[in-house]
């Protein structure tokens, strides 16, 4: 029984595949006859036995006694083959018609050249060309003879076809709207029924019961797929308790099998700095980690983990400890594999079971949306039940029912379907699952699903990028019947919704209610690789030995598995190809020859430097990715493609130009590009362009101008342009016409930053008011203006088009993101706070001198509530930066008429404003992240008296404050507190009421004294930083109710009393960094340190000469006793020109730090015995001129990395390949001199 079932799936799902290349073939058959040059009967009677042909497919699809029989395989196998063939001579046709467009349009052009007239070969010739597409056209026809005598001779008979594609209803009709209508993604991702039990007990693990694990503790969900291990894990992560816990120190990634720790690091990067991580060496992500991490705690989720190796294990979780994460810090890990945890060591295991039959069925409910279940209750229980408790089968077998508008037949069509019963151990398959695949509304959609198979599991969707490739395959192809406008972009967007709807993909990045990025479900992407098993080849992942017909090619492996197939006979396969994927490098260039019909070539990150100019073989190729590889140039050769129409060159960083003659690339619509790059004239003729790379400007004659964008009608998405002081004049950049198109909804305008003045501030004026955008835009960017006033579109943020001339300006409403940068001769801002969906406000670089009320709204210009008779000024804002304003003096209140403002603001940063005086006392009630950093004149502090929900308060370089609010003691929530570089401060407000503090930092050399009481009531804190109060001259003895400190760091602080033989209080203590000026003192130290059995790093300053750090290194036991000692950080004076070599006894460190030795000439020889050191740092230490001998480096054989700060003598011998010294050091994996990697 079940291999019969398993055989009927097969060859439903086979003839429903067939259905799909019939339809979108016959359609594009359709589409060429009417375009057609003298070749239209030919290709009539081709299309015609097409159909005659496909009618046999209906009732294949309906004959149960057909599925009995080989020869039917063999038939469909033949068909599919014919209408591949049938498809690459329509396609070569297509293509000929192309190039001939361009031929003649070229000889119109007075400067067509004899070279280029040449270059078109005899293949041109009308003649030639007609007699080899009339013996291919016949070829065709008389293999559909052939298949039309097979069909008949094995009983199949023809059956009326319904033109589900071929009709303009096809991709917009009832079935489609039903299951858009009766199905919720977002409600199916985000409906959490059950589980309370398990998120209390995981909540409590992870934020009372690892509070005060040291080693980095970690926990895991397990349980099989479908459960909702990683539903559950985004539910903690979204936590109120794991935000109060750890902030915005939270990292997600998600592992699948591919387990590289630079990887998960570099993504840890991108988290944590909303940058790309994209660096190769190890320690270089380490150190930017630590930059972002060090003292604070973090919760890292890394969800469906599969990785068994103990030492992988050990090394990741050796490479986070190093970035010096609080204790408390906490990794998740989701697994389907119950020996993941053991091979992790993680403390606590969580297993997941199956919901209840109680949950399971008000999960069904909640998906359904049953409101009366009396007639169909018994119907929907029977079916919940044969989904076994599985959250996702129950979801998507809920959003198959929801569609079926309660209908009892169909639900029971649903109950009794023989698919339940296929035998789960030999697919992996859910039943449900493949249930709700077998009722989608098209073999289309099901095509549309099944190639999604070609990403790997846990990889990010782009939308764009998804129906990009779904249009290169010809799924998507537009009736010519068509009469709405209908786009394939329009289809891909509806085959994405019915996907999302019913759970076959799940939403990744949503933007303005706008879904940008998916993912899919490790289940689901299971179910596509196998309905797409017979056409799809996924290398590494299957037996390489696998036969058949499959017309998608993917290397998942960074082998050079690909070789092998290149250089065999089986590359004469290759030919049947439409899609070829590579990952890892690739050697072989021979294989262009064969694989001459692909439609979608991906050669992202696979090392290429240079493209053959060979590719111009592939005339088939709608779909090429270049990314992330170091090209340089790309060859004209790739403009002969005529039928591309997506170039991805994302993050080829050494490509700036583009083809001289992209413009023949007509059917070019999506440019992907994250650097700006120069480009010819003749942009203008790239009429379907939509997606624009970054462009840049020159002074070139031959090269692109702004005003060829106005011919451009179909852009959209973002526009960025670089190098705008090239544009002429307004009238120049009225001409791009921005202001018509509605579908670009970001905006970023660049002027060259260091270039001369003179006049042309007026220019970028005139330029920039020629740049109008239409009023939808949603963000707005302008960066090294340097106009002196703003055109007054920006200043109202409202545009005025040439077609409302005379009329009403139409205000930026839309936009949710605007950044002035470097605009440094302008001199007022504009009105910004009537802008109703504004979200992050970014301001740098400016002229101004007074930030004033019409900044918050004029009086025309007032978003009023009548609820509250209020009137709001940012009423979305969430983020707020004004840096490097070197003139604001004032910042002003609002006018009355505005009774609130900033009522979301959650983040504010003021930087570099050196003559501010004051910022005001906004009642930011949202306001839970402060920065006021190098404000030099603020006289006062008044904003901190009113935002009494802080949670994070950072303020450095107020020279003239005496004093902080005593207001501060409101801030109960405040977890963070970083007082830094205040010249006049001189005493501090209690802070026992900050019960929540975790960290605190002071920093002021007019500090004489701290309050006796200061760390009373501050039983949450576990980093203490006190350092440069060089006039301090006690310490307040309540530190030692601080028990639960795991760092403490107290230096440049000429202190007597710095609590030596206390130190045995903080047995949790992992870090400690402290002064004394006495030998005496400083041995009194060591003896108490011996007391800290967590003690991983520690730090000394207070050396004043040789004599007393020789004396206080005399004897090293105390040293050695420290067993999880790793780092030591050594800070000195003047008159120290070596350090002692007893040092060299310290071989369990991996980190030496050395600071602040003013007179220290050279490193000696005695640091080579440091077996076990993995970094060394070297900063302020400006008479050091070098390291030891490359001989004696090289025996420290883990040192890796090397950290040169402020060590200019040091800096001059170890240039990159030219110093005198670099070759000591140049077989080290990362150096770093003065925060920049060279190595």
């Amino acid at each position: 029984m079940a291999e019969t079932l398993l055989i009927e799936v097969g060859k439903t799902l086979a003839v429903d595949a067939a259905k799909a290349l019939a339809h979108s073939i016959i359609g594009r058959a359709s589409e060429e006859i009417r375009l057609a040059w003298g070749f239209r009967n030919e290709l009539e009677k081709l299309r015609r036995k097409f159909e005659y042909v496909e009618a046999f497919l209906e009732d294949l699809g309906r004959s149960k006694q057909a599925h009995q029989s080989k020869l039917v395989d063999a038939w469909l196998n033949r068909f599919k083959n014919v209408a591949y063939m049938a498809d690459n001579v329509m396609d070569e046709y297509a293509y000929e018609m192309l190039r001939r467009k361009l031929q003649l349009k070229l000889k119109m052009n007075d400067g067509f050249s004899k070279k280029f007239r040449n270059c078109f070969t005899l293949s041109s010739n009308n003649v030639v060309f007609r007699i080899r597409m009339s013996l291919k056209v016949r070829e065709m026809l008389s293999l559909f003879d052939e298949l039309d005598v097979e069909a008949k001779a094995i009983g199949l008979s023809q059956v009326e076809v319904a033109r589900e594609v071929v009709r303009a209803t096809s991709l917009i009709n009832s079935g489609w709207n039903q299951a858009r209508e009766h199905a919720s993604g977002v409600d199916g991702c985000n409906g959490f029924v059950g589980r309370k039990d398990d998120e209390r007990k995981l909540i409590e693990t992870l934020c009372v019961s690892f509070n005060d694990v040291n080693q980095l503790p970690m926990a895991a969900i397990v349980g099989i797929g479908g459960l909702g291990k990683t539903t559950l894990a985004r539910r903690l992560y979204d936590h109120h308790e794991i935000d109060t816990q750890f902030g915005d120190s939270k990292v997600w990634i998600c592992v699948s099998k591919n387990f590289n720790i630079t990887r998960l690091l570099n993504e840890m990067v991108e988290a944590v700095t909303s940058n790309k991580g994209d660096l190769s060496n190890k320690d270089g992500i380490l150190r930017k980690l630590e930059e972002k991490l060090k003292g604070k705690k973090f919760f890292l989720v890394l969800d469906d983990v599969w990785n068994e190796d103990q030492a992988l294990w050990d090394s990741l979780r050796e490479s986070l400890q190093r970035i010096g994460g609080l204790p408390g810090s906490v990794i998740l890990i989701t697994t389907r594999n119950k020996e993941v945890p053991n091979a992790a060591r993680a403390i606590y295991t969580h297993e997941l079971v199956g919901l209840s039959e109680d949950e399971s069925w008000d999960l069904f409910k909640h998906k359904v949306s049953i409101i009366d279940v009396s007639d169909l209750e018994e119907i929907g229980k029977n079916i919940v039940n044969k989904c076994k408790g599985v959250p996702l089968a129950i979801n998507v077998i809920g959003c198959l029912l929801k569609s079926k508008q309660h209908s009892r037949r169909e639900w029971e069509a649903i109950e009794t379907s023989g698919l339940w019963e296929l035998p789960q151990g030999r697919n992996q398959i859910l039943p449900s699952l493949l249930l709700s695949f077998n009722h989608l509304p098209s073999p289309s959609l099901k095509q549309c699903f099944a190639f999604c198979a070609i990403f790997q599991k846990d990889r990010v969707i782009e939308k764009d990028v998804l129906i990009a490739l779904w249009s290169a395959q010809g799924f998507l192809h537009v009736p010519s019947s068509e009469t709405r406008n209908l786009t394939e972009e329009c289809i891909g967007e509806e085959i994405c919704s019915v996907l999302l709807n019913n759970l076959f993909l799940q939403e990744k990045e949503i933007e303005q209610d706008e879904v940008l990025s998916y993912k899919m479900h490790d289940l689901m992407h299971d179910l596509a690789i196998y309905v797409s098993r017979d056409l799809l080849l996924i290398k590494e992942v299957e037996d390489r030995q696998k036969k058949g017909d499959y017309r998608h090619l993917v290397f998942t492996s960074k082998k050079d598995e690909h070789e092998l197939l290149f250089e065999s006979p089986e590359a004469k396969t290759l030919r049947k190809l439409r899609t070829i994927s590579f990952e890892g490098v690739v050697h072989s260039s021979n294989w262009w020859v064969h694989a001459r019909y692909l439609r979608t070539l991906v050669l992202r990150s696979t090392e290429l430097s240079e493209v053959p100019p060979a590719i111009e073989l592939l005339k088939h190729l709608r779909f090429l990715d270049l990314s992330d590889n170091p090209i340089r140039m790309l060859p004209d050769s790739i403009c002969k493609l005529y039928h591309l129409e997506t170039l991805g060159l994302i993050d080829c960083k050494k490509l700036t130009k583009l083809p001289t003659v992209l413009a023949r690339l007509v059917n070019l619509r999506h440019i992907l590009t994250t650097t700006p790059m120069y480009a010819s004239k003749g942009l203008a003729e790239l009429k379907n362009m939509q997606t624009l790379p970054h462009l840049a400007l020159d002074d070139d004659a031959q090269g692109w101008t702004v005003d060829e964008l106005g011919c451009l009608h179909e852009l959209r998405g973002e526009i960025c342009i670089h190098g705008l002081e090239h544009v002429q004049d307004r009238e120049q950049a009225n001409k791009a016409a921005f202001y018509r198109n509605d579908k670009v909804m970001k905006l970023t305008l660049t002027w060259a930053k260091d270039r001369e003045e003179t006049s042309q501030g007026n220019s970028d004026e005139d330029v920039l008011d020629g740049l109008q955008p239409h009023p939808g835009i949603t963000s707005l960017e302008l960066k090294n203006f340097y106009g002196i006033t703003f055109p007054s579109w920006i200043m109202n943020m409202a545009v005025v088009t040439p077609e409302l001339i005379g009329g009403n300006a139409r205000a930026l409403n839309s936009l949710t993101m605007l950044k002035l940068q470097n605009c440094k001769n302008c001199q007022t801002l504009p009105t910004l706070g009537h802008l109703p969906f504004l979200r992050t406000l970014i301001l740098t670089e400016l002229d101004v001198e007074t930030i004033g009320s019409d900044f918050y709204a004029s009086s025309n210009k007032c978003n009023y509530d009548p609820g509250n008779c209020s009137v709001k000024a940012f009423q979305s804002l969430r983020k707020l930066v004004i840096s490097s304003f070197p003139r604001l003096t004032t910042w002003m209140l609002p006018s009355e008429e505005v009774t609130i403002v900033f009522p979301c603001l959650e983040r504010l940063r003021v930087k570099d404003c050196h003559v501010l005086k004051t910022v005001p006392a906004l009642h930011c009630e949202s306001l839970t992240h402060l920065k006021l950093h190098k404000l030099s004149s603020l006289e006062s502090l008044d904003i901190v008296k009113v935002c009494t929900g802080l949670t994070s308060l950072h303020m450095c370089g107020m020279s003239l404050l005496t004093h902080l609010p005593d207001e501060l003691a409101n801030c109960r929530n405040l977890q963070k507190l970083e007082i830094v570089d205040f010249e006049k401060l001189v005493s501090l407000p209690s802070l026992q009421s900050l019960g929540s503090l975790q960290s605190l930092a002071i920093n002021s050399r007019a500090l004489i004294t701290l309050p006796d009481d200061l760390f009373q009531g501050l039983s949450s804190l576990h980093n203490l930083h006190i350092y440069g109060c060089t006039d301090l001259t006690s310490f307040p003895r309540s530190v030692l109710e601080l028990t639960s400190l795991k760092k403490l760091w107290i230096f440049r602080c000429e202190l007597e009393n710095a609590i030596p033989t206390e130190l045995s209080m903080f047995r949790g203590l992992s870090e400690l960094v402290i002064s004394n000026y006495s030998t005496v003192s400083l041995r009194a130290m060591l003896e108490a340190v011996e007391q800290l059995p967590l003690l991983k790093l520690l730090g000394i300053d207070g050396f004043e000469d040789e004599q007393q750090m020789e004396e206080y290194f005399s004897d090293m036991t105390p040293f050695l006793r420290l067993q999880n000692l790793k780092e030591l950080t050594l800070m000195g004076s003047s008159e120290i020109r070596s350090l002692p070599e007893q040092l060299g006894l310290l071989t369990r460190i991996t980190s030496l730090n050395i600071w602040l030795f003013e007179d220290l000439e050279e490193i000696s020889e005695w640091i080579c015995s440091l077996s076990s050191l993995e970094s060394l740092e070297l900063r302020l230490c400006p008479s050091l001129k070098c390291l030891p001998s490359k001989e004696a480096l090289l025996r420290l054989t883990k040192l890796r990395r090397l950290l040169v700060i402020d060590c200019p003598l040091l800096t001059e011998s170890y240039v990159k390949d030219k110093g005198p010294e670099w070759h000591k050091v140049e077989h080290l994996n990362y150096i770093e001199v003065d925060g920049e990697e060279i190595y």
